[in-house]
């Protein structure tokens, strides 16, 4: 089971390989959709990435050169530091009085201690995050001790790329966004599950990115959110909250840049657009045609 790894992975969550394949050999995950006279583009980001994404496949690139708008979850440029810090303590922190200790069993924070002595860090020196911040630090650590980083991440990327040249807008808020740092679930038994199967996480990152660049929406499906859900069905509400809570108000954007023609290109989680929960399925179901750029 993957637990909260499976989830922070494509959060983020609210995290190489050598440049020696040819950049036609990797496809991504983005579509085109369509009604009428209406359109827009769809890219399932990888938050965390590494060299080896780039140059993105010249399908995405062409997209994004047509589009008028960059549209993203969150740009935290219009957030100071200071605020961004402030949120993170007032969402991401025990209140005083509770902490790690406190809140789990010896038994959870055993797997915890383990986790966190791969990067010489010890109990002590997070005791006071909530589950939530502590698995996307963890997962943070994970992804750079692998190679990924977030400021190769393809929705850092593309924010680069536009900015001072394409209006980009936003869909969340930096704050929405740490918010749900409060919101999951905190129950002991499901993080112990949890942070004991984080041990194995070379697989799953290897796994996960390599189902992007293949462009197999059902792979990054299963290995992120459909083979969690299957073998243990108790975790829907933690993707309640980080993902399907999420998709009505990512929906209306991505018909209301089509019925605007703002010629929008838009860059959300790659979590985001696939499975049966996910926007590729709802813009059809809403008579959009959608085809995956390749």
């Amino acid at each position: 089971m993957k637990t909260l790894f499976r989830i922070c992975l494509v959060l983020q969550i609210w995290l190489g390989f050598a440049l020696n394949a040819a950049a036609q050999d990797v496809v991504g995950l983005a579509w085109h959709y369509q009604s009428g006279t209406h359109e827009g583009y769809l890219l399932g980001s990888v938050h965390f990435a590494d060299s080896s994404f780039y140059p993105l496949p010249a399908a995405i690139l062409n997209a994004y050169e047509n589009a008028r708008e960059l549209v993203v979850e969150v740009d935290d440029s219009l957030v100071s530091a200071d605020e961004q810090q402030r949120l993170l303590q007032r969402f991401g922190l025990y209140p005083e009085g509770k902490s790690l200790v406190t809140q789990l069993s010896k038994s959870t924070l055993t797997h915890i201690s383990k986790l966190l002595a791969e990067f010489n860090l010890t109990l002590s020196d997070v005791n006071n995050y909530r589950p939530g911040m502590l698995a996307i630090t963890l997962t943070a650590l994970q992804a750079g001790k692998l190679g990924y980083s977030a400021e190769q991440g393809l929705d850092r990327y593309f924010m680069q790329k536009a900015r001072y040249r394409k209006r980009v807008t936003q869909i969340e808020t930096f704050q929405s966004q740490m918010a749900l740092l409060a919101q999951l679930p905190e129950s002991d038994a499901l993080l112990r599950d949890s942070f004991e199967n984080m041990a194995d996480y070379a697989q799953q990152w290897n796994a996960t990115m390599e189902a992007w660049k293949a462009g197999d929406g059902l792979a990054l499906y299963n290995a992120t959110i459909g083979a969690a859900l299957a073998e243990h069905p108790d975790l829907k509400p933690y993707f309640d909250v980080l993902f399907f809570d999420r998709h009505p108000k990512m929906l209306n954007v991505a018909q209301q840049c089509a019925l605007q023609d703002r010629g929008c290109f838009i860059v959300v989680g790659a979590g985001h657009l696939v499975g049966p929960n996910g926007l590729v399925r709802a813009l059809r179901d809403n008579g959009y045609q959608l085809t995956q750029l390749k």
